[in-house]
């Protein structure tokens, strides 16, 4: 695998943060700071290295970060959707919490996600976009098996839930694969319908979105908004088709 130098810089610090322990293999710990008193341990699933080595400093002092594998104990899981395209699925999310304490770090990208995790279970829910404290407290709440969302996820979630209201299933269906980039001739073909009917439903979504002061002008609009609302897979928000969690791995951790 190629390597660039921002690569190279982002393996190196996250090697300064590991910690060797009773023969314990290096890679399968995140970051650890060396306090009085037992660290809470926090598995991490989904999201860019770099945004590791910030949780790592974020929750310095507290928590043992490691990356979620098939021998992590039950326990608290923080699953990082501050990255659309490298997040878990709804439904990954779902096997996490229906044995785990699932905290969810929410992006801006993954707002109808998390709305869908949290409705399947997940515990908490901070936006990645808040200060430290509130990670730290939904994290601490999720570790006492305390249910904790923010008021400005809920906020947030609260606007996801009008947006989908405003749509039919059949314009919504509209907006997840046109929002994917295929052409309307496509999305006409897959919906089973002709290529002005599916025309008529973009142009309906658009004059309702718009209306509630939504920008949907462009196709990128558009897209952005699908993936606001949670309409998109991971492999469409990041545009390839390979996994980012194996949900084999997630069955066993759940049991």
């Amino acid at each position: 695998m190629h390597e660039d130098r921002g690569g190279r810089a982002t393996a190196q610090a996250e090697r300064r943060l590991l910690v060797r322990q009773g023969g314990q293999e290096p890679s399968a710990v995140v970051g650890r700071v060396a306090v009085a008193g037992p660290l809470q341990q926090l598995a991490v699933v989904g999201g860019h290295p770099l945004g590791l080595l910030g949780l790592c400093g974020a929750l310095a002092g507290s928590h043992q970060l490691s990356r979620l594998t098939a021998s992590t104990a039950r326990g608290t899981v923080l699953a990082n959707l501050s990255c659309a395209g490298c997040s878990p699925t709804a439904e990954e999310l779902a096997l996490l919490a229906r044995d785990q304490r699932l905290v969810l770090l929410v992006g801006q990208g993954t707002l109808g996600l998390a709305e869908e995790a949290l409705a399947r279970g997940a515990l908490a829910a901070v936006g990645a976009w808040e200060p430290v404290a509130e990670v730290r407290r939904a994290v601490r709440a999720a570790g006492a098996g305390e249910p904790c969302t923010s008021a400005s996820v809920r906020a947030a979630g609260a606007r996801v839930r009008e947006v989908r209201g405003l749509l039919s299933r059949q314009e919504q269906e509209v907006l997840r694969l046109y929002g994917a980039d295929l052409p309307v001739k496509t999305v006409a073909r897959r919906m089973g319908i002709t290529v002005g009917t599916a025309k008529e439903y973009l142009k309906r979504l658009r004059a309702k979105l718009a209306a509630r002061g939504i920008a949907v002008s462009t196709k990128v609009d558009l897209r952005v908004l699908a993936e606001e609302l949670g309409l998109l897979s991971p492999a469409q928000r990041c545009g390839s088709g390979a996994p980012v969690v194996d949900v084999r791995t997630l069955r066993e951790v759940a049991g």
